[in-house]
C-alpha cells in the first residue's frame, strides 16, 4: 500500500491509471476499497474533460463526462446505463455531445444487456450530423428511437441507425418506415440486426441491410453461430462475465473508402451461448454504405418497450478512429528562447513552425507537460487515458514554477516561483490531436527574468479602466510603463490587432482591449484589460400632442414617454425660447406650446436627435358626461314597455375638457374604447354604464349612467287597418325577439276568420276565401314563443276600415 501511495504522489500517470483501474473494477476487493477510496476523495471532479477521439464512458459510476447526455427513462443504475426497465411503453436515450471527425471513420464498441422481460422492443446505436445543436430522438416502439412513425419524425439529422431488434418491427415497413427485409417487408423479423440509412423528419431512414441472428436462410446465420438478441426472459439477470451464457458485446466500424463517398460498414459481435466458450463473429462485413458523411458525427443509443418488455442496458462504451493505420502522430521540435518574468503569469504559445499536424481536419485538442520522458511513455498504455485532457495532466508543478495548458490550441502559461531569476527552466511537452494521436515529447526551455514593473493602459490620458463613448467618437488608448519597452502588441476581445505596434492606438468600436509588450530585457508583460463601450440610445417614443386635464395644472411630459427609464437615461426638454430642462426640472414648465425632447445614457455627454411634441392645456377642466339613445330611432325608448334586450343602444359622449381616450364599461362584462359606441345587451336587467375619459396618464374623469332592460321581446298589435290603403292594408303585429307565432282572427260572434304562423308573412288582408269581409270590429289571439323560450299570449280587438 505504501508503494502504491508513493506511486500516486510521484506520477500523474500512476494516479490516473489507478483511477482507471478503480472505475473498471480491475483491482482486488480490499485493495480497491482502500486505494480507490483515497483516490476518489482527493482526485479533481473534472478528471476527464473530453477533447475528441478516443472517447470512453464506462457508465459504471456516475456519468464521467459532461458531454454524455441522458434523456427519457435513461439512468445510471447498478454499474450500467439503463435505457429501459422491463415495463411497458418505456423509452430512453443517451448521446455524446461531441462532434467526432468523420475523415478517418468511426469505431465504437460497447457491451449491451437485454434481459428480464418478454422480448421487446430493442435498442439502436445511431450516428447523426455533428453540427446538430438541438437533439431530438426519433419515434419509439418499433422505430427504436431512430426512424419515424405516422405521428413522430425520426432522429434529428440522422446518418445511420443500427438496430438490435428483439421483437421484429425495426426490419419491416410498419409505422411508416420505408423498406424492410426483401420480399418480407411487412412481416415481423425478431432477433435481427438491421441497418437504416440517413433521414430527417418524416423522410428517409430507409432499410439498408440486416441479418437474422437466431435463424438460417438468406439473411440468417450458420447454425453454430446463432444467438438471440436478448440473453434471457422474465426473471433473468444481467450477464457481465464474457465466459457466461448470455454475454453480448458489439463492435461497429465505419471505414473510409479511400476517396470514395460514404463508408464500408462492419458489425461484429462477441457473444457466449455456452459457458466458457465466448465467440467473436462478423455479422455484417464490408457493407457499402454510400451516403456522403457530414464533416463530423455524434453517436448515441436509444431503446424502447411496448406491449412486450425487456431491460435494456449498455456499459463500457469506447469510441475510436476506425482507420487507425492511416493516422500519423503529430510531431514537435525543441522550443527555446522563451523569456518569462517573475511575479506574473506569462502567457506563451508554441510557434506553428515547432509542431506539425499531419492528419486531415486535425487540430490540437490537448497539450501535456512532463518532468521527464519516462512519464510520457506511461500515457500511451491506455486509449481512455490518452483521450482525456484533465487539469492534472496539463498542469506541471516544478520547483521553478508551474506550467499550465490554456485549453486553446498551442497556448500555455508559466508562473515562475520567486528566487529563480536568471535561471533556465526545462520541461517536456506533447500535443494530442482530435483523433487521439499524441506526439513524442520535446523539450521546452524558458529563461526567467527579474520581476518587471507592471504596465497599465490610459484612456484619453486618464487612468480609468472602462469608458462609455458617444456614437462615432474616437478613443485613445496608450501604454504607461516605468520600463523601457521595445515591442508593443494590441488586442481586442483576445484577438491581436494587426499593424498596431506603437505605444498608443485610436479605436472607434466597442470591445475589451489589452496590450502586450516586451521590455528592453526581453520580458513579456500583459496589461489589465479595459472595456470600451458605445452604449445604445433607446428608441425615443412620445405622442405628437400631450393634453392636460386642467387649464391650470401642467402635466409631466415624462409620463407620456414610452419605456421611460430614469435609472439609466437622462431626458432633456427644450421650450420654444431655447431654455433647457433636465429630468426633474421639467416640473418647472408652465406654458403650453412646442417642445423638443432628447435622451442619452447617463454615462455619456452626447444627446440623441430631438423629437418634437406639442403640449396642450384645455380651456375647461376635464369632466365626463354621457347619455344614450336607441340607434334605430334616436329616441330614448321605442315603446311604452321600455328598451328591448335586442335593441341597439348608442351611448353618446358629452364630456368636457377635450378628452383623448374613452373607456366604456357597459355593466355586463363588455367594454369599448370608441367615443360613441353601439351596444346590445341581449338580456334583461338593471345595468350601470360607466364612462372614463382621459387626456393623459394621471388625467381622468368618470361618469355613471343607469339603464334598464325590461324585456327580451316585443309584440305590438295595431288598433285597426284599411285594406284599401297601401300603407296599412294588412293586419300583422310588429315583433322583436320572437322565434314562433300562431295568429288567429275571429269576428265578433266568435267565428274563425284567419290563421297564420308565418312570422315574416304579410298578415290578414281583410278577406275570407278571397271575399272581402265587411268593416267592423274583429278579435285577434296570438300565441308566441320568444328567442329565450318564453311562451306569450296576446289578445284584443281591432277595426277593419273600408
Amino acid at each position: 500500500m505504501e508503494e502504491v501511495l508513493m506511486y500516486i504522489n510521484k506520477s500523474s500517470v500512476g494516479y490516473r491509471t489507478l483511477f482507471f483501474f478503480c472505475k473498471r473494477g480491475l483491482l482486488s476487493t480490499v485493495f480497491k476499497v482502500l486505494v480507490c477510496f483515497l483516490i476518489f476523495l482527493t482526485f479533481p471532479q473534472d478528471l476527464f474533460s473530453q477533447q475528441g477521439f478516443p472517447y470512453c464512458e464506462s457508465f459504471q459510476q456516475a456519468i464521467e463526462r459532461k458531454e454524455t447526455v441522458l434523456g427519457g427513462h435513461a439512468k445510471i443504475s447498478d454499474g450500467v446505463l439503463r435505457l429501459t426497465d422491463a415495463v411497458g411503453d418505456q423509452s430512453g436515450y443517451v448521446y455524446i455531445d461531441i462532434p467526432f471527425s468523420s475523415s478517418f471513420g468511426v469505431k465504437a464498441s460497447f457491451e449491451y444487456f437485454s434481459y428480464g422481460g418478454t422480448g421487446a422492443d430493442g435498442l439502436t446505436v445511431f450516428l447523426f450530423d455533428g453540427s446538430t445543436t438541438s437533439f431530438s430522438p426519433g419515434a419509439f416502439g418499433g422505430s427504436l428511437g431512430y426512424a419515424m412513425n405516422a405521428k413522430v419524425g425520426g432522429l434529428t439529422n440522422a446518418y445511420m441507425g443500427v438496430g438490435f431488434d428483439s421483437f421484429g418491427n425495426f426490419g419491416n415497413n410498419s409505422e411508416g418506415k420505408t423498406g424492410g427485409f426483401p420480399q418480407e417487408e411487412s412481416k415481423l423479423h425478431p432477433n435481427a440486426i438491421v441497418i437504416r440509412g440517413p433521414g430527417k423528419g418524416f423522410n428517409g431512414y430507409h432499410y439498408i441491410t440486416g441479418v437474422k441472428t437466431n435463424e438460417g436462410g438468406a439473411y440468417g446465420l450458420p447454425e453454430d453461430q446463432r444467438f438471440p438478441i436478448s440473453s434471457g426472459g422474465p426473471n433473468t439477470r444481467r450477464v457481465t462475465d464474457p465466459d457466461k451464457n448470455g454475454y453480448r458485446k458489439v463492435i461497429i466500424k465505419l471505414r473510409p473508402k479511400n476517396g470514395g463517398t460514404g463508408f464500408y460498414l462492419d458489425v461484429e459481435m462477441i457473444f457466449t451461448s455456452s459457458d466458457g466458450n465466448p465467440r467473436q463473429i462478423t455479422l455484417i462485413d464490408n457493407k457499402d454504405y454510400p451516403y456522403p458523411s457530414p464533416k463530423t458525427l455524434k453517436i448515441g443509443f436509444a431503446a424502447s418497450t411496448g406491449g412486450e418488455t425487456n431491460i435494456h442496458e449498455i456499459r463500457n462504451l469506447l469510441v475510436e478512429v476506425a482507420d487507425e493505420d492511416n493516422l500519423k502522430k503529430p510531431t514537435t521540435s525543441v522550443v527555446e528562447g522563451f523569456l518569462v518574468c517573475e511575479g506574473q503569469e506569462n502567457h506563451l504559445e508554441i510557434p506553428k513552425e515547432q509542431y506539425n499536424l499531419p492528419n486531415q481536419d486535425s487540430r490540437i485538442s490537448c497539450m501535456r507537460f512532463y518532468e521527464s520522458l519516462e512519464q510520457i511513455e506511461e500515457m500511451e498504455k491506455d486509449p481512455c487515458l490518452s483521450g482525456t485532457c484533465s487539469d492534472d495532466e496539463t498542469r506541471l508543478a516544478l520547483k521553478e514554477g508551474v506550467f499550465r495548458y490554456s485549453g486553446d490550441g498551442s497556448k500555455f502559461s508559466f508562473i515562475p516561483n520567486p528566487g529563480f531569476a536568471g535561471e533556465e527552466v526545462q520541461a517536456y511537452f506533447t500535443i494530442t490531436d482530435n483523433y487521439g494521436k499524441s506526439s513524442e515529447g520535446s523539450p521546452v526551455v524558458l529563461k526567467v527574468l527579474d520581476k518587471p514593473e507592471p504596465i497599465s493602459i490610459m484612456i484619453n490620458d486618464l487612468p480609468i479602466v472602462n469608458m462609455d463613448a458617444c456614437p462615432g467618437e474616437s478613443v485613445n488608448l496608450s501604454v504607461h510603463s516605468l520600463e523601457e519597452i521595445q515591442q508593443y502588441e494590441w488586442y481586442k476581445d483576445g484577438e491581436r490587432l494587426q499593424n498596431f505596434s506603437e505605444s498608443s492606438i485610436t479605436v472607434y468600436s466597442p470591445g475589451v482591449y489589452h496590450a502586450s509588450v516586451i521590455t528592453r530585457e526581453g520580458c513579456p508583460l500583459v496589461s489589465e484589460s479595459i472595456g470600451i463601450a458605445y452604449p445604445s440610445f433607446p428608441d425615443l417614443v412620445v405622442p405628437n400632442s400631450l393634453f392636460g386635464c386642467h387649464p391650470e395644472i401642467f402635466p409631466d411630459p415624462r409620463e407620456y414617454i414610452t419605456d421611460y427609464d430614469a435609472e439609466f437615461y437622462d431626458y432633456q426638454f427644450e421650450d420654444e425660447s431655447g431654455s433647457l430642462f433636465l429630468n426633474e426640472e421639467v416640473l418647472d414648465l408652465t406654458d403650453d406650446g412646442l417642445y423638443l425632447i432628447r435622451v442619452k445614457p447617463k454615462s455619456l455627454e452626447c444627446w440623441s436627435e430631438p423629437l418634437t411634441f406639442r403640449l396642450r392645456l384645455p380651456e375647461e377642466a376635464l369632466e365626463a358626461m354621457a347619455d344614450y339613445v336607441l340607434n334605430a330611432t334616436g329616441n330614448k325608448e321605442e315603446a311604452e314597455d321600455g328598451i328591448l334586450s335586442t335593441d341597439q343602444i348608442r351611448f353618446i359622449d358629452h364630456s368636457k375638457g377635450n378628452p383623448q381616450k374613452w373607456n366604456w364599461d357597459f355593466g355586463d362584462g363588455n367594454t369599448s374604447s370608441q367615443r360613441s359606441p353601439v351596444h346590445v345587451y341581449n338580456e334583461k336587467g338593471e345595468f350601470i354604464v360607466s364612462l372614463t375619459v382621459e387626456t393623459g396618464p394621471d388625467c381622468a374623469a368618470t361618469y355613471q349612467l343607469p339603464i334598464s332592460i325590461r324585456r327580451t321581446y316585443r309584440v305590438m298589435f295595431p288598433t285597426g287597418f284599411t285594406p284599401s290603403r297601401e300603407e296599412d292594408n294588412f293586419f300583422m303585429p310588429k315583433m322583436k325577439g320572437i322565434a314562433a307565432m300562431d295568429l288567429k282572427i275571429f269576428n265578433t260572434w266568435g267565428e274563425f276568420v284567419f290563421q297564420t304562423t308565418a312570422i315574416n308573412g304579410p298578415g290578414w288582408d281583410g278577406t275570407i276565401n278571397g271575399k272581402p269581409l265587411p268593416p267592423g270590429t274583429y278579435v285577434y289571439r296570438g300565441d308566441f314563443e320568444t328567442n329565450k323560450g318564453e311562451l306569450v299570449t296576446r289578445s284584443g280587438k281591432f277595426l277593419l276600415i273600408r
